[in-house]
């Protein structure tokens, strides 16, 4: 018997070390940061065939899906929830029959039963930097406050209705972040399906929350920043080279869709600005007199002309209307669309000129509230304008008509197509003593100046998320399969 223990003692601890490891390397797996070197190397060299040449090119055969939307959505700043109606039409360019469609439901990644929370470790809640550096007996609050969110408040899509074009209700499955639709009918190649879902969700606080989206909230004057980003259930891609795109999204991998037009009609409180993908179709019914002239006015401007001032936007922030606008937006030929809304916008815009027929002309504008100032008046829309130049010089002409920079959070940023949130406002300075005597300025007390990382922090993350309008938002590279 003690022979016996001997043998049995070593052989349950290697059964155990390689139990932990094998959980461990489940959820490494999981979270897409596993590689595997034994992989096959059609993985990272495909062999050319009809749809596509040796050198990545289409080939004689290629094709793609296309996806067009019609989307009514309503924001109800009391509840910070929004509730939309959304009409999809969908067209097989694909030589397949496709017997089901799948769509992204990126918002129920903050279910409470969702795979990220499920998968989610202490180092990702809190950030693999600050978990080395910090005491890991201890979590600060606010990693208690982001592991008690969907807790507290139930997130994710509510699905009220999945029907046809005839209003008959379609079969549909939500697994996770997907959402199968099957249909009454194969859709046979070069065949057009029509349907449309109606849906709501509680917006999430995003500081608390680490997401795209969300909203800010400024307890000073209790005023709100929302900005809406994967917010509705978009059709999945269906590839040539992985059929359905339907891996599941857990926060860090990014997202390929398919291109369509979109005509999205946004309602919000009377005194809200809205910015979004595409080119707003009714100013005439959002917008003042004077701040059409000076939209107009900047459709020919070489320096950023305000639209809406930093002293108007202070008076929005004291209104607070019970009444409602509804903003009116088209984006042609884009793989996704995102938005923003406030009544605490300063927002100004300028003319960037290119030597394109096409699009010869697009409008650089910036959103940002007054803490965002004076920095973003500066610096922001000429870092959009300076993007596009040279990113256009290298590669292709911008294909929009707009470039947008809007003023999100504290920090990072996130691109969407003719969209960037970005972080960055000033922060208060002090100044200090050195050793020697050399009195240099430092953060965190009251003046109206900022610090060079602040403004080069600002410039940098403009450059770079507009830098994303390029690729992948333009090419339309599949970073949900190798993110």
């Amino acid at each position: 018997m003690v022979s016996t223990m001997r043998y049995l003692l070593p052989l349950l601890t290697v059964l155990i070390t390689l139990s932990g490891s094998v959980g461990a390397d489940a959820i490494r797996q999981t979270k897409g940061d596993f590689r595997d070197a034994f992989r096959q190397l059609d993985v990272d060299l495909p062999t050319a065939n009809v749809y596509r040449t040796a050198s990545g090119a289409p080939g004689a055969q290629y094709w793609q899906q296309r996806a067009d939307y019609k989307i009514k959505v309503r924001l109800d700043e009391t509840r910070r929830r929004i509730s939309a109606s959304e009409t999809i039409t969908y067209t097989n360019h694909s030589p397949d029959t496709l017997r089901y469609i799948w769509l992204q439901m990126d918002q129920n990644r903050f279910a409470d039963n969702s795979l990220d929370r499920m998968t989610e470790t202490a180092m990702d809640a809190v950030g693999r930097k600050t978990w080395k550096e910090q005491d890991k007996d201890v979590l600060s609050y606010s990693t208690i406050a982001r592991n008690q969110l969907a807790k507290d408040i139930d997130y994710g899509f509510e699905i009220e209705r999945v029907a046809d074009s005839e209003g008959k209700n379609l079969p549909h499955t939500i697994a996770g972040t997907m959402m199968r639709i099957d249909m009454p009918q194969p859709l046979a190649a070069g065949q057009v399906i029509t349907f449309s879902i109606d849906w709501s969700f509680n917006i999430l606080l995003e500081e608390r929350a680490d997401s795209r989206g969300g909203y800010e909230h400024f307890a000073d004057n209790d005023t709100y920043i929302y900005f809406l980003a994967q917010w509705f259930p978009r059709l999945a891609a269906y590839t040539d080279y992985a059929g359905w795109q339907h891996k599941a999204f857990i926060g860090r991998g990014e997202f390929t869709l398919e291109f369509g037009d979109y005509e999205v009609e946004i309602t919000v409180p009377a005194d809200h600005i809205v910015s979004a993908t595409g080119k707003l179709q009714n100013p005439d019914k959002v917008l003042t007199s004077k701040q059409r002239r000076r939209l107009n006015a900047a459709r020919d401007a070489d320096k950023p002309v305000m639209i809406v001032t930093p002293d108007e936007a202070l008076e929005n922030e004291k209104q607070k209307s019970k009444g409602s606008k509804t903003w009116v937006f088209k984006a042609n030929n884009v793989r996704d669309f995102a938005w923003a809304s406030s009544r605490k916008f300063i927002w100004d815009a300028m003319v960037h000129k290119q030597n394109d027929a096409k699009n010869p002309e697009v409008l650089a504008m910036s959103f940002y509230p007054p803490e965002a100032e004076p920095v973003w008046s500066k610096y922001s829309t000429h870092s959009i304008v300076h993007t596009m130049a040279v990113y256009s010089r290298f590669s292709f002409p911008y294909p929009y008509p707009t470039s947008q920079s809007i003023n999100t959070w504290k920090r990072g940023g996130m691109e969407y197509p003719m969209m960037t949130f970005n972080g960055y406002r000033p922060e208060p300075l002090e100044p200090e003593e050195n050793e020697n005597g050399v009195v240099k300025l430092v953060e965190n007390a009251p003046d109206e100046t900022y610090s060079r990382r602040v403004k080069y922090g600002l410039i940098g993350v403009i450059i770079h998320e507009v830098g994303h309008n390029y690729f992948p938002m333009i090419v339309n590279s599949d970073e949900r399969q190798w993110t």
